[in-house]
């Protein structure tokens, strides 16, 4: 049966997994006040689309792009709910002037890949400062103390002045296998993930190359350090998610999380492969959706929200339930974590049709519907809200969450809206 309800009230607590005895506090993650109550639509926006990128808060205003359709970015006031400004350029590299990644705000620009062409956009007037080089599919950019950090498609990693768009530095990047670019910039370096030359061994033994976690100065693109520190054995980390705590580095590759130290690229712990239960048994797990919740991380797996300790890399808490990989819809606003899904519901590993064991078919646990919004309290582990709203598809997911003050902007079907 289909679930569109509204707003689905009612402060349950479900059976969490306590691993490695007592449980510490989460501290408070953000500024930002939470939204503990069943919320209502305050605002709906539709600028004539249907899927929203991720979006950043310059302010009070909210700012995103469209990935299909026509592409384009686009500015919200968040105290009206009005459409500020839309931006679509012609003759980007691509054509269609799509946004998938995160725009990165520095200095009043807003600064993204649009349609595989590094954009800067005056947030007070939606107009066009400076266009940079053609970028990778899928890289996002990254900023830092007045620089914007971006891989290109010419295999070279570009550092262009914010202000200006004038390239300062370009190191080579080597091309070898998928892995999408998502650098992050803090304290005068940028880290990312770069493909390095393996000199072989002997002349008749072909280079191979090795993919690592690197730190490159942000003033001269030079490699301070990189993570693991030596090629040897089979080194092949790609880092599609990160997250700075302090002087940590903390990254998702696949189903390992990583924990590096900043200044040194040393590891904090081991690296941790991410495990949950199914079935009777541990099975590993890809991780997505990697939030900073205070004193642990928190990630969400096919058949479970898993927080990690920061301290160790040890598991300190799973909440059982059915999420989407796709769409974790994972934030943090205080003591509150927002994560789309179903937390307590049977887990299952099922994507339909019949599994037969011993030549019958069995019984298989039901994926249920999507488009389900939560709000849980970390410290209790307690579903404060659930919220879901009827779409033009059926059960359409919710996408990326952006909280502010009371509230919090999310993407819907063909609506970006704001819940409070």
């Amino acid at each position: 049966m289909a679930e569109n309800r509204h707003g689905l009230c009612g402060a349950t607590t479900l059976g969490v997994m306590a691993l490695g005895g007592v449980l510490a506090l989460a501290q408070t993650a953000t500024g930002i006040a939470p939204l503990r109550t069943a919320p209502v639509e305050k605002f709906t926006v539709n600028p004539g689309f249907r899927d929203w990128g991720p979006t950043v808060l310059a302010g009070t205003t909210l700012i995103g792009g469209n990935s299909t359709n026509r592409g384009g970015l686009f500015a919200i006031d968040t105290t009206t709910g009005k459409l500020k400004w839309s931006f679509r350029p012609t003759g980007t590299a691509s054509g269609n002037p799509g946004v998938s990644t995160s725009p990165a705000v520095l200095n009043g620009l807003a600064i993204v890949p649009m349609g595989n062409t590094l954009v800067a956009v005056t947030i007070a007037t939606g107009r066009e400062a400076w266009r940079g080089p053609v970028t990778a599919e899928s890289a996002a950019v990254a900023v830092d103390s007045g620089m914007a950090f971006v891989l290109g498609e010419d295999g070279s990693f570009h550092a262009l002045q914010a202000a200006t768009g004038r390239e300062k530095w370009a190191v080579p990047f080597p091309a070898r296998g998928s892995c999408s670019s998502a650098p992050v910039a803090r304290g005068g370096a940028v880290f990312v993930t770069r493909n390095v030359l393996v000199k072989a061994a002997d002349a008749y033994q072909p280079a191979s190359y090795a993919r690592h976690l690197v730190a490159l100065d942000a003033n001269t693109g030079e490699e301070r350090w990189r993570y693991p520190a030596s090629s040897a054995g089979n080194v092949n980390v790609c880092i599609s998610e990160g997250v700075v705590a302090g002087d940590a580095y903390f990254a998702v590759d696949g189903v390992t999380l990583h924990a590096v130290n900043l200044e040194t690229g040393r590891a904090l712990w081991p690296p941790v492969e991410v495990r949950a239960p199914i079935d009777g048994r541990e099975r590993v797990f890809p991780l997505r959706g990697l939030v900073d919740a205070g004193d642990v991380l928190v990630g969400v797996t096919q058949v479970a929200l898993v927080a990690f300790d920061k301290a160790t890399g040890r598991p300190a808490w799973r909440m059982p339930g059915q999420y989407r990989l796709n769409a974790p819809s994972t934030a943090v606003a205080g003591d509150v974590l927002y994560v789309q899904g179903h937390p307590g519901a049977k887990p299952t590993i099922a994507q339909g049709g019949i599994v037969y064991q011993g030549g019958k078919p069995i019984e298989q646990t039901p994926v249920l519907p999507g488009g389900h919004l939560n709000a849980i309290d970390l410290a209790t582990r307690t579903v404060l809200w659930s919220f879901s709203r009827p779409t033009a598809e059926a059960n359409w997911s919710f996408g990326y969450v952006t909280p502010v003050d009371g509230g919090l902007w999310v993407d819907s079907y063909q609506a970006l809206v704001k819940l409070q």
